[in-house]
């Protein structure tokens, strides 16, 4: 039993370095991905999974909204991603993800997870001097969302970005709440490098990038993403109504990136799926 669960938990890596066998366990966490930014140029990153057909989301049969596909979310990927959380001081996330919370449609709550499996996660981040919780940023131009006392009573900073032509009086309801408001737009949507600017300017080094396509968008156009974390899960899902890494106007000088790292994860049980996990960084 035990032989098998250690083989479980190993990869290969491909890429830089070729290695038959590496632990999934803290491979992110391992990367010290804190040590890369500072609050004059914060280290910015993003996270996705995707199908070999490019599907970030389906729209989920039963609540008619956009959602991670069941058939691709895996706890091998999510572990992952609570570990890339782990090292942030600040999360973005978008209007629409709080939407989906209030309806209870989202993926799941705000990383880091506080199950008992990641709690060593929580352990790491007060051993390194930071409070058991990353804050959260939700970037909105409508302001149409609610926060929910269980947030509003939790010891996490939160702060909402819009642009400088946000509604006033929507913007008064959450300052009474003590809700930081970020202006970093000059019209009525958020603009990426005043947005990482402001967040530079509250002390934040590290940024963790976990809402959708459109914000994805608003921080590539103004060259505010370092790194981008890639699973892609081997699979083929097909649907007409889904989305893909990236939305909105075509970009006018294409965004490179360059193959930072890479690793198979080969499934070892019919329950799981075969996936690649690769970490590209920006060419400068």
């Amino acid at each position: 039993m035990n032989s098998n669960k250690n083989c479980h938990n190993q990869l290969i890596k491909i890429f830089p370095n070729f290695s038959e066998s590496i632990s999934l366990k803290n491979l992110f966490l391992n990367q010290n991905l804190r040590k890369l930014g500072t609050h004059l140029r914060p280290f910015v990153y993003a996270n996705f999974i995707t199908s070999l057909d490019g599907r970030i989301s389906l729209v989920h049969s039963k609540i008619k909204d956009h959602v991670v596909p069941e058939t691709i979310a895996n706890k091998r990927d999510w572990r992952l991603f609570q570990e890339l959380a782990t090292q942030a001081d600040g999360i973005l996330v978008s209007g629409r993800y709080m939407r989906q919370l209030a309806k209870n449609t989202a993926q799941d709550g705000f990383p880091v997870s506080t199950k008992s499996s990641y709690q060593d996660l929580i352990k790491w981040r007060i051993s390194q001097g930071l409070s058991p919780q990353p804050a959260i940023i939700i970037i909105s131009s409508s302001l149409d969302f609610t926060l929910s006392e269980k947030l509003l009573n939790s010891d996490r900073s939160i702060y909402v970005a819009i642009g400088s032509n946000g509604n006033l009086e929507k913007i008064r309801r959450f300052e009474e709440k003590g809700i930081r408001i970020i202006i970093a737009g000059s019209n009525i949507q958020v603009e990426g490098r005043q947005l990482i600017t402001a967040l530079g300017q509250a002390r934040m080094s590290t940024i963790y990038m976990a809402a959708g396509s459109q914000v994805f968008h608003t921080l590539i156009k103004d060259h505010q993403i370092d790194r981008l974390y890639l699973t892609h899960a081997l699979k083929l899902l097909g649907g007409t109504h889904f989305d893909t890494l990236l939305s909105g106007d075509q970009l006018a000088l294409p965004a490179e990136f360059k193959l930072h790292a890479l690793y198979y994860d080969k499934k070892s049980s019919e329950n799981e799926i075969n996936q690649l996990f690769a970490i590209y960084d920006r060419c400068s």
